[in-house]
């Protein structure tokens, strides 16, 4: 069975990319999370994964155009608020595996320096849809673990070409491909990832019988319900 990464954590049960969510993925199961970055106006990488709190907390405010001070004062529910991707390398244990997105340029060198310095370079694979990003962050550490997500079939075929450019150790197509290309073809692709030596991982996936029918290609899947795919005594 592929390794389970929780998608903002365990956002099905709690609010996305916060503490709660983060270690209430790993309460039921998960390997690791999965978690997005991005800046705020007075440079501090703030985990939230849209432009604006316009979905997740109602107001139109950009996070780019928010303080610090100004984030924390949001409330997302069950008492949780934006955190600092510090605040969540603080709580995670470096026993699970950490999936930071990179979702803007601005962010890259702040969040690798972030990672660096506690101490969760080992754990933590750095992952985005721009290149740009990766490219930097290969600049500024020739070993850590890189990832590229893949939006479209043109991605797919450049991250095969990216992947010794930058000694990538994840490709991350979406299953939405399988509408795209079907079944045989995403599995088609996720055995010439593997054939180059990469690891696969799937997202977001919430479908058991899916992963069921690719598990044997999969390395990691990210999911919203950590607790379709592992198993839970508690």
């Amino acid at each position: 069975m592929p390794k389970v990464i929780g998608h903002r954590g365990f956002p099905r049960r709690y609010p996305e990319n916060t503490i709660a969510s983060f270690l209430g993925a790993l309460l039921y199961g998960a390997h690791g999370v999965e978690l997005d970055v991005r800046m705020s106006r007075d440079n501090y990488p703030v985990v939230i994964h849209d432009e604006d709190l316009g979905r997740v907390a109602g107001l139109s405010i950009r996070v780019n155009e928010a303080t610090l001070r100004e984030l924390k004062r949001v409330h997302l529910g069950m008492a949780q608020t934006i955190p600092t991707l510090d605040e969540v390398l603080d709580a995670v244990p470096k026993t699970y595996e950490v999936f930071v997105e990179i979702k803007e340029l601005s962010a890259t060198a702040p969040s690798y320096n972030i990672v660096a310095e506690k101490g969760w370079l080992r754990n933590a694979i750095f992952i985005s849809f721009n290149e740009e990003v990766l490219r930097r962050i290969r600049s500024l550490d020739k070993d850590a673990r890189l990832g590229i997500n893949i939006d479209s079939v043109e991605k797919a075929k450049r991250a095969l070409v990216l992947a010794r450019e930058l000694g990538l150790e994840t490709i991350n197509p979406p299953v939405e491909a399988i509408g795209v290309v079907g079944l045989q073809g995403l599995e088609n692709y996720l055995s010439e990832v593997k054939r180059l030596g990469l690891k696969t991982v799937l997202w977001t996936v919430n479908d058991v019988e899916i992963v069921n029918k690719l598990r044997d290609k999969l390395d990691y899947i990210i999911t919203d319900d950590p607790t379709l795919f592992v198993r839970h005594d508690g």
